[in-house]
């Protein structure tokens, strides 16, 4: 009798500890701004940088880490891993996501291009970023950027777009389309 006592105590105790495991608790914690993601298969940014002309205009998801914020509405981001990034844009304009976001885990579902842009083009992404590493009187000549046309993105620890963020994108209906 006590054998099978043990044994279920052993096994209710697994359960209780299978439970806790974190992958529901992981799921919990992703903020989705856009669509929802619908694959599975996610791919490292550096992965799909590497690989490009695998990757180029079919959908896929991308993780990485979100490393600058368009400062203006939140209508951009740059994603990096491994020392490669991909400049995010989100389809037609459609959603935004906070300005607080770097530094936080990301997934992206999009397609993936290759783009030339020219240096005004170049500066004007610098500029918004507002981001003191990056000086765009430094930046000469067209440049060669990863892109991603996103439908979904999904940040981990993310919150809702603020007050102030939200007041900013519904008085700018003029922005810049460059991005």
């Amino acid at each position: 009798m006590r054998t099978v006592q043990a044994i279920s105590a052993i096994f209710v105790l697994s359960l209780i500890i299978g439970c806790g495991s974190g992958q529901n608790d992981d799921v919990d914690t992703w903020y989705n701004y856009g669509e929802s993601i619908t694959k599975s298969d996610f791919i490292n940014v550096s992965h799909a940088v590497e690989n490009i002309d695998g990757f180029a205009e079919i959908p896929v998801v991308v993780e990485g880490t979100i490393t600058q914020v368009c400062q203006s509405r939140g209508c951009w981001m740059v994603v990096e891993d491994g020392g490669k990034s991909i400049r995010i844009r989100f389809a037609d304009y459609g959603f935004f996501v906070p300005w607080e976001s770097a530094g936080k885990s990301v997934r992206v579902q999009g397609t993936l291009s290759m783009e030339t842009i020219s240096e005004e083009t170049a500066r004007h992404w610098a500029e918004e970023a507002d981001d003191p590493d990056v000086n765009p009187g430094e930046i000469h000549g067209d440049q060669k950027v990863v892109m991603m046309m996103a439908t979904a993105v999904s940040i981990k620890d993310g919150t809702p777009i603020s007050e102030e963020q939200m007041s900013v994108i519904g008085d700018n209906d003029t922005h810049e389309r460059t991005h």
